[in-house]
């Protein structure tokens, strides 16, 4: 039997782990932490009998490679899905203003919603569905070396329309500015879930936490398919001859018999281990954006829906998760380095003006998460360099959300890079 190790326990480690496992190779799964995870993990709240995720972790219909995934681990019972696109945005004061779709006639149903989503006058919400309509048909702009900015100007979207739905749209999918974020990806991004059929557009979002949502599943079925997986073993380099790995040191062994190694980890931890085993490696470097995560414990829970979007708010996102709620923001460097008792304050007063529900009197606990290198930023010159890197040895490959997927740096991209790369072992290996 055929043996791979795998460097690196997050979605793309256990993706590539999964299939091979599936397809009676032998697995060896090296995680530097305690835990799996990655950058998608569960921390327990002893006091209140809880678990909290680092960050929410939204998922959408058009996610086939992660519904795939979670199928294969028998987690799909986990997730609710929608049975079309519905989200509740909150203005300020507590008006709510919904951006729904019908199930049915697609993609009518699609300009439909565009067409009754509030925030914009009819002007502008008609401005939206002519964008759709050029995306759906033929673009009028280059978008080569172009910002979602420029796009949007190009396409004269109004500022309100900007900061009342593309803003939120580019900031949720891509977790960066319409200013950064590069035009290129961005139309991928939005072929992808509002032209690919109803169900792409709809959001998928986890019935627990990640704990409970997919770690456990996934370390039950590779542990199932006779794998292994070492927790705390964190690789210190690696030792090249002949363009092959010989072998693999950790801070506790090493390596040696093995026929593959799959390294999904980001770029700057591949970077650190190929410096210590001084292998020059032309990586490529990028900008990393950062998400802001802040959950509230409450004495009674008043939200009824099980998220909601925040129009104009520094607070994208909240989430209701029963016992607790969650408040997300992305793109939060003008946050990320307050004081965690300042963050708490700042969020709470933010939510009063757009809740009147909640006080911040019916706050008991809080945590805030604070991920500053959560994900690549998708810029221009981002897209070029995952294009144009390629550097590969005989028994080794790269995988992780930040490789040529074409895809940003999302759950969906991760899973599909650990696919990629375990099919390219398989067929290497037969």
């Amino acid at each position: 039997m055929k043996h791979v190790i795998v460097i690196g326990g997050g979605f793309a480690g256990l993706s590539a782990s999964i299939y091979l496992a599936e397809n009676n190779f032998k697995v060896t799964l090296l995680e530097a932490s305690p835990k799996l995870g990655g950058r998608a993990y569960s921390i327990y709240n002893q006091k209140f009998d809880d678990y909290f995720d680092n960050g929410q972790h939204i998922l959408m219909g058009c996610y086939e490679e992660t519904l795939s995934f979670l199928k294969k681990i028998n987690s799909t019972n986990n997730i609710e899905f929608q049975n079309s696109l519905h989200v509740p945005f909150v203005e300020k004061g507590g008006g709510v203003v919904e951006l729904s779709t019908y199930k049915k006639f697609y993609p009518l149903n699609l300009f439909w919603g565009i067409l009754n989503y509030k925030a914009l006058s009819i002007k502008e919400r008609l401005k939206v569905i002519d964008f759709f309509l050029d995306l759906m048909c033929c673009y009028s702009c280059d978008l080569k070396d172009k910002t979602v900015r420029d796009w949007l100007e190009c396409k004269r979207q109004s500022e309100n329309t900007i900061k009342s739905f593309w803003e939120i749209l580019v900031v949720g999918t891509l977790n960066t500015t319409i200013e950064k974020a590069s035009a290129e990806i961005f139309s991928d991004v939005l072929q992808r879930i509002f032209l690919s059929g109803n169900k792409a557009a709809t959001i998928v979002l986890p019935k627990t936490s990640l704990e409970k949502f997919y770690l456990e599943n996934a370390n039950r079925f590779i542990k199932s398919k006779n794998g292994k997986i070492n927790l705390s073993e964190r690789v210190d380099r690696i030792e090249i001859k002949n363009n092959k790995i010989l072998k693999i040191v950790t801070e506790n062994k090493s390596y040696s018999d093995f026929d593959f190694v799959i390294m999904a980890l980001p770029e700057y931890a591949v970077k650190k281990i190929m410096d210590n085993s001084n292998i020059n490696i032309n990586l490529p470097e990028f900008e990393y954006s950062s998400i802001l995560n802040v959950n509230l414990w409450l004495k009674e829970n008043p939200f009824k829906e099980k998220f909601y979007g925040l129009i104009g708010s520094q607070i994208h996102w909240l989430f209701n998760h029963g016992k607790h709620i969650s408040l997300t923001t992305s793109s939060a460097e003008n946050l990320i380095n307050l004081e965690n008792s300042e963050i708490i304050r700042h969020f709470c007063s933010e939510i009063e003006l757009y809740f009147p529900i909640f006080k911040i009197e019916m706050v008991i606990d809080s945590k805030v998460i604070k991920e500053k290198r959560a994900t690549f930023i998708p810029d221009i010159a981002s897209t070029e360099k995952r294009k144009n890197f390629n550097w590969q040895l005989e028994n080794f490959l790269l995988a992780g959300d930040w490789t040529n997927t074409g895809l940003p740096a999302t759950i969906e991209s991760a899973v599909l890079s650990g696919k990629i790369a375990s099919s390219q072992v398989i067929s290497s290996l037969k």
